[in-house]
């Protein structure tokens, strides 16, 4: 237990992310992680700057509380432990208060080395991280490239525990497919239309799908998944077939071969910059079916331990490596924190102004639609 809790108290845990709306990608760790914390009876707050549903309202319902989009009333220093994605450290207040813990554990969640708002590297990072979390492994050596030198665990987008099952037995070709994308390359489209006169296709995502939470009983309940990315762990969790194919191409069926490369990339389908035609993906689904589930079938339980999530975000527990009173020491004595402060609340207002802006353009389309009369029939 930190200090400054008396015994029994639950601690305090702020979550805090650039935005919650969308099931996809850093919201649903965020989900994740706020779901796990809650589970051993933490007291979660959850920062974004942009909030909305539905992702906001899964949070709302895991933690008991609306998400905060106000960075003014964000104090992390209040705070047992804390949990960061994005650049948003710099946009909260770190004075002294009378409900300041001795020590915050701050862990930073690092997604990507592409993008801006998740690749790290800038000074709030560096003088208050703990512990840094990368999804692959190119991720971390990015890290390590700008000059980051907190400690960094690679945590393999991991799946939560409800995702590890044995395997059962598959059929000859696969009879239930489920396909999760929120981008949905062309060729893959195609595939998946080639497919669905003989075998079962359901698409999740937003790029046309039904647009949903991905659950363990419907990973368990495929014969087959194709994605990229996070849903990647809670197939191979699970023991079911993954082939790995969207926008950026990819490896097909896993196996022992071309998995170690397929995850340094994060599954992306980026290892391999192998694109393929609608009718050679369907092709290769059911002719290569059998490789799939061979892969699927070997236990490799110490190798799968490295997709499990909880001993990740447990790291939280872990005792801080400074007190606040030097973390804000080295706030106060760096040069351009106040220049990074400003970066960090332009950042905010850029993006919060677009989303604004794209829900004033959909409710103006809606209206549009609306208005327009109907056509009469032929």
């Amino acid at each position: 237990m930190n200090a400054g809790l008396s015994t029994g108290q639950p601690r305090r845990l702020l979550i805090a992310t650039n935005h919650l709306q969308h099931l996809a990608g850093s919201e649903v760790v965020a989900l994740e992680t706020a779901q796990h914390f809650a589970a051993r009876g933490c007291d979660i707050t959850v920062f974004a700057n942009w909030a909305a549903a539905p992702m906001a309202e899964l949070v709302a319902a895991a933690t008991g509380t609306p998400v905060i989009t106000d960075p003014n009333r964000i104090r992390p220093f209040s705070y047992d432990m804390a949990y960061v994605q994005h650049q948003v450290l710099g946009l909260f207040d770190y004075r002294p208060g009378d409900d300041e813990r001795p020590a915050t554990r701050i862990v930073a969640g690092r997604l990507s080395r592409r993008s801006y708002l998740e690749s790290g590297g800038w000074l709030h990072d560096r003088i208050l991280v703990d512990h840094v979390l990368a999804n692959s492994a190119l991720t971390a050596e990015h890290l390590a490239r700008v000059g980051y030198d907190a400690p960094t665990t690679v945590f393999h987008n991991a799946a939560p525990d409800d995702f590890f099952r044995p395997f059962t037995e598959k059929p000859a070709i696969p009879h239930r497919i489920l396909v999760v994308s929120n981008h949905l390359d062309p060729a893959l489209a195609d595939a998946m239309m080639r497919l669905r006169p003989d075998i079962t296709v359901d698409h999740v995502g937003e790029a046309g799908g039904r647009v949903t939470l991905v659950t363990p009983a419907m990973i368990a309940g495929a014969d087959l998944v194709i994605s990229i990315g996070k849903t990647v762990p809670y197939a191979l969790a699970s023991h079911v077939p993954v082939y790995v194919y969207d926008h950026f191409g990819g490896p097909g069926y896993l196996d022992a071969d071309n998995v170690d490369a397929a995850a340094r990339y994060n599954f992306s389908g980026r290892c391999c910059e192998r694109r393929l035609s609608g009718a050679q993906i369907a092709a290769e689904i059911v002719g290569s079916y059998a490789k799939g589930v061979a892969f699927a079938r070997e236990p490799r339980q110490a190798w799968l331990e490295r997709f499990r999530q909880p001993p990740y975000l447990d790291r939280l527990f872990d005792p801080p490596l400074a007190s606040n009173a030097e973390k804000r020491r080295r706030l106060i004595k760096t040069a351009f924190i106040a220049q990074e402060r400003m970066l960090a609340w332009h950042v905010r207002k850029s993006h919060v102004q677009c989303e604004t802006l794209a829900r004033q353009v959909a409710a103006l389309e809606q209206r549009l639609q609306a208005m327009e009369p109907e056509r009469p029939a032929a």
